[in-house]
């Protein structure tokens, strides 16, 4: 609850570090699509933006300076952005190539055999109604069987930071950890799966998690796995599917949870279960675990990884401190290891910069304001567009000031130091670059209930405090910010 109240505050009492130029842009953009056609023939309808505030006064060298270095700068985030485009993917698919033996001994689910993959049970389908699957008559019975005998389900309400059954919400059964087991073989095989998957493919641990039933009627809102420290994903493994889909981080494609079938995605991936008009359908649930960073991969590095590596390389030594970089995924607080092309990003900055500057990461709050259109029908009324973003630190310091230091009555802004983190003091006006600018990422509202956050999970840990995910961002800053700092408190410190 501590991380959600203090959410609440943030952008109340923090002082903002700096702004995001392209979260800025993909803003302003998606407003003027409701403003005049750019091919209108009348150029008397006037598009003014408001938040060029600066407009009409004299301009310092220092000034034309930093504007240059930030085009520079936002023209390699554009390459960046290419190379992330072309090598990231949030989820992936496919099927296993060979039968896995499957123990259940959950009374009257008890089952001891093998699960046979069949290619012709994974299907995708796009924009139409799900048909009911043809399974041979033992599987469709097996799936009844496990659905009749398994336990309600509950969710993860991450506000109230507890777990709920609530069928408005989830209507599902599960199996839990204790009551089945797997071979060694095949967490091996979903290991090996999700390193050739997703790069930069650094070594992972699956741990079964629980068996997923759904049966007639059954669903799932749209929602995140629940987050914890070193989690880097799930896995699902199909064990039969007569009817209904899995829809995965927006798009218009649904998965089969066939026998065989797999499909593993990042866990701050949002995904519904979509509603069951009739049958069955069960998939083993493994979450993925970080054992060894990227850096650590050495000869086992495959050529791929290290292309794309080389590459995010080559354009991080061109850009010029001080920026700062918003991670594409989210995360738990407490996270010093990152996912994917996040990993790969930051350990290339911190190779790059080490020893020069000062590369930090840390939890941010993203916050945008936007007010856009005319006050009347006039074509000759001027069309106003007025956008502005903020990013503030979230790091626990923060979230221990916000809970317990702030007076509600007041809109002072809280200075850094007295949230333990001395070394933002001065820090200011900082361009924050996204690489990912996707829907999903530059628009969360449109696309999440609740505003801009969702609150769904499989399950609620009110004692952990990684269970909330958070934005995080990467920061890098001259030394001699952070010299001036030090040298200020130890004349302090002297008088």
């Amino acid at each position: 609850m501590r991380v959600i109240l203090a959410l609440q505050r943030a952008q109340r009492h923090l002082r903002a570090i700096g702004v995001c130029p392209t979260k800025h842009a993909a803003q302003t953009e998606m407003m003027l699509e409701d403003g005049p056609s750019s091919d209108d023939e009348d150029e008397s309808h006037q598009v003014i933006f408001c938040d060029e505030e600066d407009l009409g006064t004299k301009v310092t060298e220092e000034q034309k300076a930093k504007a240059a270095q930030n085009r520079r700068n936002k023209e390699r985030i554009g390459t960046l952005k290419d190379v992330a485009d072309a090598n990231s993917r949030s989820y992936a698919y496919g099927y296993m190539d060979e039968p896995f033996s499957l123990r259940i001994n959950r009374p009257g689910c008890e089952y001891d055999g093998l699960i046979s993959p069949n290619r012709d049970s994974l299907k995708s389908h796009r924009s139409r109604r799900w048909k009911d699957i043809d399974l041979p008559s033992e599987i469709r019975n097996r799936l009844r069987q496990w659905y009749s005998n398994a336990s309600a389900s509950g969710y993860g309400d991450v506000r109230e930071q507890v777990t709920k059954i609530d069928e408005s919400v989830r209507t599902a059964r599960e199996i839990g950890t204790s009551e089945f087991t797997v071979e060694d073989e095949l967490l091996r095989r979903v290991e090996n799966i999700w390193k050739e998957q997703f790069v930069p493919g650094c070594d992972v641990r699956a741990e079964p998690y629980k068996i997923h039933l759904y049966g007639p009627g059954g669903h799932f809102d749209t929602h995140r796995d629940t987050p914890q420290k070193d989690l880097m994903g799930t896995f699902l493994v199909g064990l039969g599917d007569t009817s209904g889909g899995l829809k995965i981080d927006g798009e218009n494609i649904r998965i089969q949870a066939g026998p065989g079938s797999w499909c593993a995605f990042y866990p701050d991936v949002l995904h519904p279960v979509t509603k069951l008009s009739g049958g069955y359908r069960a998939m083993i649930a493994f979450k993925i675990f970080r054992t060894s960073s990227a850096t650590d991969l050495g000869d086992s590095d495959e050529q791929k990884a290290a292309e794309v590596r080389r590459r995010v390389e080559e354009v991080v030594s061109q850009l010029e401190a001080p920026y700062g970089i918003l991670l594409e995924h989210k995360y738990c607080l407490g996270t010093d290891e990152f996912s994917g092309f996040d990993g790969l990003l930051v350990n290339a900055v911190r190779a790059h910069f080490a020893g020069r500057f000062d590369v930090r990461h840390l939890p941010v709050v993203v916050s945008s304001w936007s007010v856009w259109g005319s006050q009347s029908d006039d074509p000759y009324e001027e069309y106003a567009v007025h956008c502005s973003t903020h990013v503030y630190p979230f790091t626990n310091g923060h979230i221990d000031f916000l809970n317990t230091g702030v007076d509600e009555k007041s809109w002072a802004g809280v200075s850094h130091e007295a949230c333990g983190c001395t070394w933002l003091e001065g820090v200011k006006d900082v361009q924050f670059y996204a690489v990912d600018l996707s829907q999903r990422t530059m628009f969360p509202f449109k696309h999440e209930k609740s505003g801009t956050c969702c609150h769904l999970g499989y399950e609620a840990q009110e004692w952990r405090e990684d269970s909330v995910y958070l934005s995080y961002a990467l920061l890098v800053l001259p030394k001699t910010i952070a010299k001036e700092e030090a040298d200020a408190q130890a004349c302090e410190a002297l008088c």
